[in-house]
């Protein structure tokens, strides 16, 4: 496990391509597909499939930041963050206590808006107005993610550190340096 001062933490490659990838799906739905398109149907369908891999991954092969376990807050956790932030202290592996409540928050809103979104073209899901419940579920996505990169640039500002790093491959010399590899790129 990396430490706060040496090798930066990367999430593992499944976290991160399912990271992304539900991001691209967002991105795609709410603001360059048109609702009702097949195209967007298809990306729905593909973020839950994400998401259930993701959920999968973190109840079975995962390691320890990564398995669900450990996205669970506790009280110590929002304790710690508050010290962390307060004093500047690099970030330390995974999420701190808000981040996991965001991580749960986007995976619940993100299948409720792509079910929702599924429903509405049922007959019950017509009947009951689930197009309302999905474009409730699409303002709350649009919120989560406004909120998720203000607390992206507000804690990698406030700890010194480019949390974004976290989520992209290790590249050139740091990757050459993770494998254990002294040759130089």
């Amino acid at each position: 496990m990396p430490s706060r001062k040496g090798e930066p933490f990367r999430w593992d490659a499944l976290v991160r391509l399912t990271h992304w990838g539900v991001a691209a799906v967002c991105i795609s739905n709410l603001w360059v597909n048109e609702a009702g398109e097949e195209w967007h149907e298809w990306l729905g369908y593909s973020a839950i499939a994400l998401i259930t891999l993701r959920l999968l991954w973190g109840l079975t092969f995962a390691k320890e930041d990564a398995r669900l376990g450990a996205l669970i807050p506790n009280g110590d956790d929002f304790r710690q963050q508050v010290r962390d932030m307060r004093e500047r202290h690099p970030p330390a592996p995974g999420h701190h206590g808000s981040g996991k409540l965001a991580v749960w928050a986007f995976w619940l809103v993100v299948l409720a808006t792509a079910g929702s979104g599924w429903f509405q073209n049922t007959e019950m899901g017509f009947e009951l107005g689930a197009d309302e419940w999905h474009e409730w579920c699409v303002v709350a996505l649009q919120g989560l993610i406004g909120l998720h990169l203000l607390a992206i640039v507000l804690t990698s500002w406030r700890q010194r550190s480019n949390l974004v790093t976290r989520m992209l491959p290790a590249i050139g010399r740091r990757a050459s340096i993770q494998s254990g590899s002294n040759e130089q790129p």
